[in-house]
């Protein structure tokens, strides 16, 4: 499988051209990603026989999920470049708009080349998540696109024609890991180191398709995804802890405020702000004679990474 590269897309869906961007963006090393399509088959029932049926597909839903890992900073590559400005809206936390970026994937066996080219591209869910204290982060995505196609080269012909940037030199710098203390603030009682197992953080943009006709280079006509907007954010934050004290039992009970958690990642930090702490079922801990653990999960409405 080949690495998840991306050019970013100044129109929604129209991929820049190697003559406007001479490489693409290296973006991450995947560990699995999976093509999702729907056509939209509908079946019609015609009087020759009970099981018989004239079929019909109208506008193809495209896009893919992706589960990878990112490396620490270096030179011109940023994590934040792929992971925060598309699926946050910049690189230093939210916007209302997101962007739109073309991807190139695919794979190699022996001497054969396959590439695969989505064109508007956002990031209708982004989870960031780390099983441990200096684990390896990991990014996993929801992508949405407008189209989508194969080739054999980097030539592509159909909606569009073009012919894509070279692949860029492979990053190799350590794997971008959760690294140092994080720290939560619950009710502006002040900033105080915590330990958890591991956390969760998954940001939902809860982007909708709207489809229509659009007319592609070959001259046919492609029923697709013509718009991606952003309807209402969700930001949830999950972690599981030693179940040691009263400290979160007794926040859930008085619904107290998450004033803030920082998340270290690499050399930046990720901050949540103003958080409420939810209570349900599953939050609050199970009592029994081997060691104790509960969940904490809180609904933010802002993040910043710096």
């Amino acid at each position: 499988m080949k690495t998840l590269l991306y050019v970013p897309e100044t129109n929604f869906g129209i991929t820049p051209p190697v003559g406007t961007v001479p490489t693409l963006t290296w973006g991450a090393n995947c560990a699995d990603l999976k093509g999702k399509f729907n056509k939209h088959h509908a079946f019609h029932p015609i009087e020759v026989g009970r099981s018989n049926f004239q079929a019909t597909t109208d506008s193809w839903d495209a896009g893919f999920s992706v589960k990878a890992v990112a490396q620490t900073v270096s030179g011109g590559y940023d994590w934040r470049k792929l992971w925060a400005v598309y699926g946050l809206g910049s690189e230093s936390g939210l916007t209302d708009h997101l962007g739109s970026f073309s991807v190139q994937t695919g794979k190699k066996a022996g001497a054969s080349e396959r590439y695969n080219l989505y064109n508007g591209c956002k990031m209708s869910k982004l989870t960031i998540s780390s099983d441990r204290a200096g684990a390896p982060v990991i990014f996993e995505a929801d992508v949405l696109s407008q189209w989508y196609a194969s080739s054999s080269s980097k030539v592509y012909t159909g909606l569009q024609a073009l012919t894509l940037g070279a692949d860029p030199a492979t990053i190799a710098t350590p794997l971008l890991c959760w690294s140092g203390a994080s720290q939560r603030n619950i009710a502006a009682g002040g900033l105080a180191t915590w330990f958890p197992m591991g956390w969760k953080l998954t940001v939902d943009n809860k982007i909708k398709r709207h489809y229509g006709n659009l007319q592609g280079a070959d001259t046919n006509w492609y029923s697709l995804t013509a718009a991606l907007p952003e309807d209402e954010r969700e930001i949830m934050f999950e972690c599981t802890l030693a179940h040691e004290d009263e400290t979160y039992i007794n926040a859930k009970m008085a619904g107290s405020t998450m004033t803030a958690i920082t998340i270290p990642i690499g050399a930046q930090t990720l901050t949540l702000s103003n958080g409420t702490i939810l209570l349900e079922d599953a939050d609050f801990p199970e009592y029994k004679q081997s060691l104790m653990e509960e969940t904490v999960r809180v609904r933010f409405p802002t993040l910043s990474i710096a």
